[in-house]
Formats: structure tokens, sequence, C-alpha cells
């Protein structure tokens, strides 16, 4: 026993020796909340990153769509439809038409939504709100809705973006309404507001409210509205083609402004209003100088024949319409 006891100190020693230095290695909890710490960091710099490609597609969305109509920039707005809506998901490709379900939504979709709704970080917040209106999901329209509600004009264009995008059946229309009515609001937000307008109608059931919102445009309100306000509201009434708002389009045939004469042309062939055939035959004569005018009216009363086409030759238009109701 007594041999064993200088042994027991170098023993001792040993066990101590093998033993981790608190004062050197880090606890299992703090360690792990600077794994999560560094896990953080990285998903925020990862949504920066998303929310800088959402930018850049977002606004080449809105420039493709000032020439909507020609095939390539309609390919194009297509093509930046789907891979927009796939940042905002967070999805690979998405099959057209296919409305994702709750468990396929992810990350960038959830920060998406936070960022709409928190005016800390001013651009973020405009990023989120027309982002959002590519993600297909109508449950969102109150969230974006409430950034078109705001005071500031540059969260509310983004805001009402997203839902011209979203195209959401419930959407108020008298928001759009009275932004598109807001004169101390800048010119290109109104008429984008009234735009919004345009395609939420293309969705609704009852387009009451919104013919309404066009007849004041037209009627009361015309000299307060910007001019490409009145081609959209125009445009309007003639999609809804209901005859007895003819009388409030026919005006504009006579107008100044080109785009608007050719928007009443449309707009009075598809509301069969062939009483003003006149004023749409006096378009092809050399007084009118802007040949797209001309070909509208050409196309228009092509329309009220039934399809007939006697091209730019006004006699040969008079004796059609002479004829009575076709």
């Amino acid at each position: 026993m007594h041999r064993l006891a200088p042994v027991l100190p170098f023993l001792l020693a040993a066990c101590a020796g093998t033993g981790a230095d608190p004062a050197r290695e880090p606890a299992p909890d703090e360690e792990r909340r600077e794994l999560e710490q560094r896990a953080a960091d990285q998903r925020r710099r990862d949504f920066q990153a998303v929310l800088v490609r959402l930018d850049q597609s977002i606004d080449s969305y809105v420039q493709a769509l000032s020439n909507q109509g020609e095939a390539r920039a309609d390919r194009q707005i297509e093509r930046l439809e789907r891979t927009i809506r796939e940042m905002v998901l967070d999805q690979g490709a998405v099959v057209a038409g296919r409305k994702p379900a709750v468990g396929d939504l992810g990350e960038n979709y959830r920060r998406l939504q936070a960022a709409a709704a928190d005016g800390s970080n001013k651009n973020q917040q405009a990023i989120a709100l027309a982002a959002l209106g590519f993600s297909g999901q109508m449950q969102l329209m109150p969230l974006i809705l409430q950034g078109a509600q705001l005071d500031d004009p540059f969260l509310v264009d983004r805001a009402v973006l997203g839902l011209a995008v979203l195209r959401s059946p419930a959407t108020p229309p008298g928001v759009l309404a009275a932004i598109a009515e807001r004169q101390q609001h800048p010119e290109d937000g109104r008429v984008q507001a009234a735009w919004a307008l345009h395609r939420i109608q293309q969705v609704v059931e009852d387009q009451g409210p919104i013919l309404a919102i066009w007849r004041r445009w037209l009627g009361e309100r015309r000299e307060s509205m910007p001019l490409a306000v009145q081609v959209t509201a125009v445009r309007g009434l003639g999609y809804a083609r209901q005859p007895e708002d003819a009388a409030l389009v026919a005006p504009f045939l006579k107008h100044p402004t080109p785009r608007l004469r050719m928007a009443a042309a449309v707009a009075i062939a598809r509301l069969n209003a062939q009483q003003y055939a006149p004023d749409l035959i006096a378009l092809l004569g050399p007084q009118e100088t802007t040949q797209n005018v001309r070909l509208h009216a050409r196309k228009a009363l092509a329309d009220l024949a039934g399809g007939r086409d006697f091209g730019y030759d006004a006699a040969a238009w008079r004796k059609v319409f002479d004829r009575g109701p076709q």
C-alpha cells in the first residue's frame, strides 16, 4: 500500500491532463448559438441576393409591358412572369396553371411577406409588395393592398403593380380609383392604377362598380384625369360592351390625341354602335393625318359591317351603312 502512494499523484496528474480546457473550448450551448448565427447571416445574404434579382427582373418586366402586343415582348413577359414567380415561391420549374400547394412554398415566400409588412426598410418593402403579386396566391391581396394605401407614392406604385399582376377578383376597385384620381400623385402612377383597374375588370363577375368609375372619369372628372387614364377608361367601356356607353365614347373619335381616337374607334366597334359609323368614316379621309388612326377606323368599320372590308373607300362605306343596321 505504501509502494502505491507515490504513483497516485502521477495518475491524478495524467487524468487532469486528458480533460478539456474550459477556458479554450466553447460550451455546447455557445457553439450552437454561433452556428445558428452564422446560418442566419447566410440566409440574410441569400435573401438580399434574391431581392436584387427580383428588383432587376421586375424592372425588365415593366419595360417589356411597354411593348406588349409585339411577339418578342410577349415572349419576354411570359418568361419573366415565370422566373419571378419561381423566385417568389422559392421553387424550380412550375407547371403552368398549377396552383402551388402550401407545402411547396419556401423561405423566400415567407420572408417576402414579412418584408411587405415591414416599413423599416422601404426598398425591401417596395420590392416585396410588387413581387408577391407574381405568386398567384390570391390570399395575399389584402397584404399587397395595404401597401397601396400608404402615403409614400413609391411604395403605393409598387403595390399597385403587385395588385395588377395578381388580378384578384376581390381587389376593391375604389382603392385603385382613388390613386388615379389623386392629382398630387405622380402621373405615371395614376396611369398605372387605371391599368391595374382594367386588369381587375377582366376577372370580376360584376363589372358595375368599375364601369361607374370609367364613366366618372370620362364625364364629370374628364378635365382632371390624365389623357392616358382616359384612354384606359375608353377601353374599359369598350370591353364591357354595354351599348348605352357609346354616347360617352363617341366624342373621343374627334379628340386631338391620336391614342384616344384609336381607343374610341375600337370601343365603338365593341359596343356595336353603328349609329356612329359616319364618325368613323370621317377618320378615313385625308384630314386624318395619323395612319394608325385611319387603320383603327377601318378595322372598326369592318367589325360593324360583319367582317366586310372596303379599305379606305369612304363612299363604299357610306353605302353600307346607309342601308341601316347590319
